[in-house]
């Protein structure tokens, strides 16, 4: 009993030593094989970093035709010219486009105004600079008395007819005017007279300006008022002729208006500038007189 007893223990212990063993040994199996996996990944990882920084040269393309080798020693520091030429003409080419764009001069116009339709009624056709300057500007001459009566005859105004004396008159005011750099003032007290120097592309807003300033004026005044001096010379009813005279220096323009009779004369404000008579619901009728 006692010697079955004991090889049964002995049977025992041999087993668990075994399967101790058996474990040991399967754990260093995996160790190992983690290790190897290690190692193998950091040498992969050592050789490619190698690679890169082994690396002589490369091959890069500049264009379809041409394959330049590209040395980290020696690396390019200048751009090819002509492509260095051909990106800068690019950029002017842009620029040049900008430089282009049509000046819109109609953003200046008060919106919500039948005025405006006046205004492209007669400046439509010749609103750029390259329309009205030519012949030392003398297309602003024909549309400016255009302008100019339509607006006298929303106040029931007579048109103005050309006078040769008041026009050379006004010429000779505007190229004074603009040798000396500086508007001058009329002496002649029997005319009235609007004068102006602007920028030559803002030239077809001038007769609108001037009548703007209607939104201003006092119709029931005896005398002239500051902010709308221009517009009752502009609609003086008295007046019958007119003269204008044109001169440019340095980009801008020098302009003359002489009206005759005498306009913007005391006491005779309410005789000669009336209220308008036309108005959005029949300002085409305007037009067709």
């Amino acid at each position: 009993m006692f010697f079955n007893f004991l090889l049964l223990y002995i049977i025992f212990i041999i087993s668990v030593l075994r399967v101790d063993v058996l474990l040991g040994q399967r754990e260093h199996k995996i160790q190992s094989v983690e290790t190897k996996e290690k190692s193998q990944k950091s040498r992969s990882f050592r050789d490619r970093i190698k690679n890169i920084f082994n690396r002589q040269t490369k091959k890069i393309s500049s264009d379809r035709n041409k394959v330049k080798i590209f040395d980290k020693n020696n690396p390019p520091n200048k751009v090819d010219k002509k492509n260095k030429q051909r990106d800068s003409n690019l950029f002017k080419r842009k620029q040049n486009s900008r430089n282009r764009k049509k000046f819109r001069i109609e953003k200046y116009l008060k919106r919500h105004s039948f005025i405006n339709i006046i205004w492209h009624y007669v400046w439509d056709s010749c609103k750029l600079i390259e329309c009205y300057s030519q012949k030392n500007y003398s297309p602003l001459y024909g549309r400016f008395i255009e302008e100019t009566n339509l607006y006298r005859r929303i106040h029931g105004s007579r048109p103005l007819q050309m006078d040769v004396q008041l026009t050379n008159l006004a010429v000779s005011k505007a190229k004074m005017s603009a040798r000396r750099g500086k508007l001058i003032s009329s002496p002649i007290t029997d005319i009235g007279e609007n004068s102006i120097f602007c920028s030559k592309y803002y030239a077809p807003l001038t007769v609108y300006m001037w009548y703007m300033e209607s939104a201003k004026h006092n119709y029931k005044t005896f005398v002239a008022l500051q902010n709308s001096i221009h517009f009752s010379n502009l609609v003086w009813k008295d007046a019958r002729r007119i003269g204008i005279g044109i001169a440019e220096r340095a980009g801008f323009l020098y302009i003359f208006f002489e009206f005759s009779p005498e306009t913007n004369r005391r006491f005779r404000f309410r005789e000669n500038v009336l209220k308008p008579r036309y108005h959005w619901y029949n300002y085409r009728s305007l037009l067709k007189m």
